[in-house]
Formats: structure tokens, C-alpha cells, sequence
């Protein structure tokens, strides 16, 4: 296997990327997840897009990322200059009809990410009249944030909700929520899947959404740091304060995290990427992220795949430099397995240990032991290949497929080592670690931590 970057990658899928050959080309250069975006895409496109990934490797995770609650301009069919005095919905209008009821005067209204900015003056009857504080050229469909009203949407919006089902009867394997509030949402949500088995990534770019971090971190699956709306809803300085905030309180629950947007932005056109994206994507690898995301670099851009690379390429010099770095906090995985994968990490170090091998049927092992970071790489032996998709959004990861588990923990373990020795991972003298499940009836916990040497297994 190749030597990939431990963080993970995910890139957008898209005009310029989905079709077969660059697929192919984006997973060689170290694609982990495909991301794609709901908002612009119909049910005959998703289909299409995930039916070749898969036809690409089984090994890829398919993420759907849904609209949301997304304000855009309507009504307009040509760009226009916005300035002194405006209506809503006379000048232009909006895809939420019930402005007049929300706002009151001195609202704040910023259209295009914040490049054009209103405040409100006057309502009268239905009409919102606003001051234009920052002129500009507005052009069709662009995005409408008010960041300071609480806005009456209802949980799932009906393009989620068809969006959703599709998803799920479709088997991808993460689904990205746009414009998460709070826990409500998120728990609307997941009524709505049962038991798909899905995971469920809020993506946190609302004022709503901060303020309500730690309750929307207790119910979902993973955390999405979108710092496209997020620096237009709250003021930008404090995005990467917030940032490293976020992937702190993520590692200590033991729920992956995500930073995205702009993070390779001029390679949209560029070969290469500017100094200062280089150094965010090298210090969002440093505050701990498990994965980072590239949008529109892959998914309308000029270079997707040299942009893969290219991130998996900083993201490799980044990390040959950090420290493992236990933390603490318990996860959903009993006490004493979050010791003992906190403990395992300075073993690993002491004695240099080749890689970590984990066995087990829940995945609360794998989600503890990732949020430590350890130097050795973790493998992961699983039976189903949808578990190896959606752990590898876990930073230093790596499944492995075994389609049958022995019972026999011996037969097991010496079938993990053979799996991971087949793809020239391992040498004979090296050493490694393999958790595994207790052999106590009635106890499902991992318990169980061996120090072996790779020959000794392969000889039993």
C-alpha cells in the first residue's frame, strides 16, 4: 500500500472530477472520502457520480452534503449594482418569503459571503427596505446570510429530506448537514434514518451552531469546521481560535473532525498554491484535524487531482514533525478501554512499535485509540467494508478487509497480521500491538492487549 498522509483527505466531487479517470487518478494520489454537494446536484447525477466511485475502489467513502437552510438571490437574471437604497423583494428577492416577519430595524443582511452588506431601515407590509453599507455587483443565485435573527426553519428542510432518503437507500456512507443549530437537528435526523447506520457529520458555520457546540458534539458522529459561512456569520478573526477550539473538544470525545473550505482556494486555477495556503492546511494538520476537504479545487477547478496531491503532500511534511499526543476526556468506549489506548500510545513510543492492530466489532477502540494520535500507524481488521469506509475518515487509520472473523481468537489474530503482511506493511522482526475482544463470556469490551513480534504470530 502506499505511504498516505495519516490525516485524511476529502475532496469534492464535480464538473472537473467525476469522470472515471480522474477518480481513479484523485484516489492514487490520496482521496480517502468523495464529497457531494446536494445543492447542486439531482438524483440521476448523485446516482451516476456514486455508481463510479464505487466502480473505482470499494475502499472509498461517499459523502452527501445537503443544502441545508441555504438563503440564495432569486428572481434575478443578470448581474446588478447594489448600492444607496434597496427592497426586498422589489430590487431582488430571496428563497425565504418570510423575511418581513423575521427582521426588524438594524438587521444586518450580507449577500454574496459578506462581499455586499445591508441593514435593514424600514419593513413595510412585506417589503424590507435596507441601507447598502457595503456596495457591490450582485449576480444571480449568490448566497443570503442574516447572522444575528434566529431565522423559522423547520428541522429538515424538503430538499434535505428527499436528499436524505436518497442517500441512505443508496448505502453512502456519511451524510453532511448543513447549517446545524442544535441538537434537534440532528436528532430530527437521525428519526429519519433509523437504523441505516449512516454517520452524521454536522457541519458547524452558524452563530446558532457555535454557541451550541457541545450539545450538537454529544449527538452527532462527526464535526465539520465550515469556514465559509462560518467567517461570514461571525467576525472572521475569530474562526481560527474557534477552529482549534473545535478539534480539541472533538479529540477529547473521540468523534473525528473535519476543517474545510479554501484551504487550497487558488489552485482552483493555479498549479501550484499560495504560501499562506500552505501553511493553513500544515497548521490544520497540527491543531489535530482528522481530515481536511477541498471543494471547489476538485470539483470545478482546473487541477483536481494535483490538488489532492498536493495537500496529501503537505499534509505528510506537516506531520513528520508532530509528537503523539495523548489526550484526555472519555469517549462513548468504556473507561477502561480509553486508558488503555491512552496508555498504548506511550508503549508504542517506548518500544517502537511497527503498528497498532485493532480488532473489534463495536469501533469504539479505533475511535479512542485515533484521538491520541500515536506516531504507529493503526490498522483496523474488520469484516465489512462499510465500517473500513466510514473509519477512514479517523486519522491514522487504515482498514483491512477480512470477510471471515474467526472465533478462535488465535485463528483471528493470525489472520490480521497475514492480511496487513500481505500488503507489505510488516517484516517478520517487527513488533507490534494487537487489541482484541476479551475472552470473558458476556464481556464486550477490548480487552485484551498483546506485544508480539510479527513472526511469532505467522508461525502458530
Amino acid at each position: 500500500m502506499k505511504n498516505y498522509s495519516k490525516t485524511k483527505i476529502i475532496a469534492t466531487i464535480g464538473p472537473s472530477s467525476w469522470d472515471a479517470p480522474v477518480l481513479k487518478e484523485m484516489y492514487s494520489a490520496g482521496m480517502d472520502i468523495a464529497r457531494i454537494n446536494a445543492s447542486f446536484a439531482d438524483f440521476a447525477e448523485l446516482e451516476r457520480v456514486s455508481t463510479a466511485l464505487r466502480a473505482t475502489s470499494p475502499r472509498i467513502g461517499i459523502m452527501l452534503d445537503t443544502q441545508g437552510h441555504k438563503i440564495r438571490v432569486t428572481g434575478l437574471d443578470h448581474e446588478m449594482m447594489i448600492e444607496g437604497e434597496i427592497s426586498i423583494p422589489n430590487t431582488f428577492n430571496i428563497t425565504y418569503p418570510d423575511l418581513y416577519k423575521d427582521v426588524s430595524v438594524g438587521t444586518r443582511i450580507l449577500l454574496d459571503d459578506g462581499n455586499i452588506q445591508l441593514i435593514v431601515k424600514a419593513i413595510q407590509n412585506t417589503e424590507v427596505i435596507c441601507t447598502v453599507t457595503q456596495p457591490g455587483i450582485l449576480k444571480p443565485n449568490k448566497t443570503v446570510n442574516i447572522p444575528d435573527v434566529n431565522l423559522n426553519f423547520p428541522a429538515i428542510a424538503e430538499k434535505d429530506r428527499a436528499d436524505i432518503i436518497f442517500a441512505v437507500e443508496h448505502k453512502f456512507d456519511f451524510l453532511s448537514l448543513s447549517f446545524v443549530r442544535n441538537k434537534e437537528d440532528i436528532l430530527a435526523v437521525r428519526e429519519l434514518i433509523g437504523n441505516s447506520g449512516i454517520k452524521l457529520i454536522a457541519k458547524i458555520e452558524n452563530i446558532q451552531g457555535v454557541a451550541n457546540f457541545d450539545e450538537i458534539l454529544s449527538v452527532t458522529d462527526a464535526i465539520m469546521v465550515a469556514r465559509g459561512d462560518l467567517g461570514v456569520e461571525i467576525p472572521f478573526e475569530k474562526v481560527p481560535i474557534l477552529q482549534k477550539q473545535f478539534i480539541y473538544k472533538c479529540r477529547q470525545a473521540g468523534k473525528p473532525v473535519i476543517v474545510a473550505t479554501q484551504m487550497l482556494e487558488s489552485m482552483k486555477e493555479a498549479i501550484q498554491p499560495t504560501r499562506a495556503e500552505i501553511s493553513d492546511v500544515a497548521n490544520a494538520v497540527m491543531d489535530g484535524a482528522d481530515a481536511l476537504m477541498l471543494s471547489a479545487e476538485t470539483s470545478t477547478g482546473k487541477n483536481p487531482v494535483v490538488a489532492v496531491a498536493t495537500m496529501q503532500k503537505i499534509a505528510k511534511e506537516a506531520e513528520s514533525v508532530l509528537q503523539q499526543s495523548p489526550i484526555y476526556g472519555h469517549t462513548s468506549a468504556p473507561e477502561e478501554v480509553d486508558e488503555l489506548c491512552r496508555n498504548l500510545c506511550d508503549i508504542s513510543e517506548s518500544m517502537k512499535l511497527k503498528g497498532i492492530v485493532v480488532i473489534s466489532n463495536t469501533g469504539q477502540t479505533v475511535l479512542s485509540l485515533s484521538r491520541h494520535r500515536p506516531n504507529a500507524p493503526i490498522w483496523e481488521i474488520s469484516n465489512s467494508l462499510e465500517r473500513i469506509r466510514q473509519d477512514s475518515l479517523l486519522n491514522g487509520v487504515t482498514g483491512f478487509f477480512l470477510k471471515d472473523l474467526p472465533q478462535d481468537r488465535d485463528e483471528c489474530t493470525q489472520g490480521a497480521v497475514e492480511v496487513i503482511y500481505a500488503q507489505g506493511e510488516l517484516d517478520l522482526n517487527d513488533k507490534i500491538a494487537i487489541i482484541s475482544g476479551s475472552s470473558i463470556r458476556h464481556n464486550t469490551t477490548d480487552a485484551i492487549l498483546e506485544i508480539v513480534q510479527v513472526k511469532n504470530v505467522l508461525s502458530r
